[in-house]
């Protein structure tokens, strides 16, 4: 191994939270060489607010990352310490996995897989200036007075681009609280043309778990057989949970083993009096802060104001983890001061004798507006340079971790002069997700929800495996051995949804009834993921047919490709708002532009119109 400032490296990654682990991973997985630089080794992947991860949609793009190749999945697994099927009661169209992990251990678990990953090299140092070279990014200047140097560059900077927390009127400068933010690297942005704004996100106290009085909560237990993240089905014995056969060190248990429960409590009317009362004293209504907040996960002072007439809200009180007692209140986000915040707290049943262990605070950060990206997060002004996470405006560590992945890949492939890998719509929340944010972009903290998707029936959790399958053989991040098993997996689906829905009227049945009576023995055979796949595609065909009906119609528009060159401001007829907005965003394709906010049908008429004008040119 060299030291860091004895090589030219591959790929360069700033910060090492949820989108730069998986960034530096994925990039190093391909063979690559990678530096991973934070500015806090003690906190690699460290779960800044509550330490769960997944939910609706969130517990897709988790087993999407799986599917890929990432990290994420298997360490929330092993480190879990509460496992949740969401909506269980349900159909499995909108069911999604939850899981409530040991904090300290999945970040310790996620440090240590970055340690003993071949082609990466960890090192503790602040980025503070990019190195930009004949327009192209070629490394980053450090705190350390030293810079280094590599083919492409990855920002995952999260909540640090000057980052500002706020507890009341008392302000302090840094990301999280007790890490410093990183305050030159914004000025080295914006000179070299990238636009900057604000965000604000915030975290809620944490309790003292024996200053709390349980008897007063609702018990929330946990499932007694996990829903897991990762496909364990198309993984060898040696990928499962027997540690001692590995010789792995790292932090995990076998998932499900001494679950804890979650407890629920409400605010109460001196709840709501407490806040509206000091409403004038919170950062967020002073005037304080500048940055925009998340819309679907409000702050207290949010709900009391925006929601008046309900007469309470819920809280959840979660374990950080097996090895402390401190607890996260999930609902209770706030910038109010200390003091208030301990009345608000006590005024809650259960919490009347709460000590507080850390203050909650809202913090207001940089980010860089996303639609300034090509699909493959590459920069549009600075060649080379990549953006993923929080910088793209977006909220949740599974939205980071999957642009990480996405990023890591790409910058690999750019350093190679090989195409971009781009997930359309129709493939995976994560394509979702990228589309959004480079089309539309973002003026609040992004969330992903399944109402963003389109063909979100064809998305469920189950499949992701079958859906990136050949995206995933193409970037060489799984071994060969579980290419093979996924293969088998996809062929078996698709022999037994054709069979079932030929013979013997099993599929008209089982739609009517779901009932599994008279499923053959060869079929029970199967692996249960296997077999929960077949069904779900017989028991929604017809909603699936229409999705694949759809998606065949959105790959004309996508077949139309925009040149980079078009001229949108001289076109004529096209409305002056659409043209600016096509000129700014350069949509690649047909389909894209259709996305664009502002951009109607008859916009697309014109571009069609004129694009077909310019192949008649070009072929004479």
């Amino acid at each position: 191994m060299t030291h860091p400032l004895e090589t030219e490296f591959d790929v360069l990654v700033c910060g090492a939270g949820h989108a730069g682990i998986e960034a530096a991973l994925a990039a190093a997985r391909m063979g690559a060489s990678v530096l991973l630089l934070t500015g806090n080794l003690d906190t690699v992947g460290q779960m800044s607010c509550n330490p769960a991860i997944g939910g609706i949609a969130k517990g897709h793009m988790v087993r999407e990352i799986d599917a890929l190749g990432g990290e994420m999945a298997v360490c929330a697994d092993v480190t879990g310490i509460q496992y949740r099927l969401l909506n269980a009661s349900k159909g499995p169209a909108v069911q999604a996995p939850r899981v409530q992990c040991d904090k300290k251990a999945y970040q310790l678990r996620m440090k240590h897989t970055l340690e003993l990953q071949e082609n990466l090299t960890l090192f503790q140092a602040t980025a503070t200036e990019l190195v930009i070279e004949k327009g192209r990014a070629a490394g980053c200047r450090t705190n350390l007075g030293v810079a280094f140097r590599a083919r492409t560059i990855i920002l995952t900077t999260g909540t640090f681009l000057r980052g500002l927390m706020h507890v009341g009127d008392a302000k302090t400068e840094g990301g999280r609280m007790g890490d410093a933010s990183a305050k030159t690297l914004s000025g080295s942005l914006v000179r070299h043309g990238i636009e900057l704004r604000r965000l604000k996100t915030g975290t809620p106290p944490r309790l003292l778990g024996r200053s709390i009085d349980f008897r007063a909560l609702e018990e929330q237990p946990g499932d007694a057989r996990p829903t897991l993240f990762a496909f364990y089905d198309t993984r060898g014995e040696e990928d499962l949970f027997h540690v001692e056969q590995t010789g792995e060190v790292r932090p995990g248990w076998i998932p499900g083993t001494d679950p804890v429960s979650c407890w629920i409590s409400h605010t109460t009317p001196e709840s709501a009096a407490i806040v509206r009362e000091n409403l004038h004293r919170s950062a967020m209504y002073s005037g304080e802060i500048e940055g925009v907040g998340p819309r679907y996960c409000p702050s207290i002072e949010d709900k009391f104001v925006r929601f008046a007439d309900k007469p309470r809200h819920m809280v959840f009180l979660e374990p950080e983890g097996r090895g402390t007692n401190e607890f996260y209140i999930n609902g209770l986000s706030t910038s109010l001061p200390f003091e208030v915040q301990l009345r608000l707290v006590r005024s809650i049943p259960g919490l009347e004798q709460a000590v507080l262990l850390r203050p909650a605070y809202a913090v207001e950060y940089d980010f860089a507006p996303p639609t300034q990206l090509f699909p493959s997060l590459e920069s549009r002004k600075v060649e080379n340079l990549f953006f993923a996470g929080q910088i793209n405006g977006t909220s949740g560590y599974e939205e980071a971790a999957g642009q990480g992945l996405v990023a890591g890949v790409n910058a690999v492939r750019k350093g190679r002069g090989e195409p971009p890998v781009v997930l359309g719509r129709h493939q995976a929340y994560l394509g979702v997700l990228i589309d959004d944010l480079v089309t539309k972009g973002t003026d609040e903290p992004y969330r992903m929800f399944t109402s963003r998707a389109e063909f979100r029936l064809l998305l469920n959790h189950g499949s992701a495996e079958l859906r990136l399958l050949d995206v995933a053989a193409g970037l060489g991040l799984l071994p060969a051995r579980r290419l093979e098993r996924i293969r088998a997996k996809a062929a078996d689906v698709d022999t037994w949804t054709t069979r079932l829905e030929r013979e013997g009227g099993f599929a008209d049945r089982y739609r009517r009834t779901r009932s599994s009576d008279g499923l053959p023995e060869a079929f029970l055979s199967l692996p249960a993921a296997a077999r929960e796949e077949i069904l779900y595609r017989i028991y929604y065909r017809g909603y699936l047919d229409r999705e694949l009906k759809q998606i065949d119609r959105l790959k004309e528009l996508e077949s139309w490709l925009l040149p980079p060159d078009v001229d949108y401001l001289a076109l004529p007829g096209l409305r002056r708002e659409s043209a600016q907005k096509l000129a700014a965003l350069r949509p690649a394709t047909l389909a894209q532009a259709s996305r664009i906010s502002g951009v109607n049908p008859a916009d697309l008429s014109i571009l069609a119109v004129a694009l077909k004008a310019r192949t008649v040119q070009n072929h004479k």
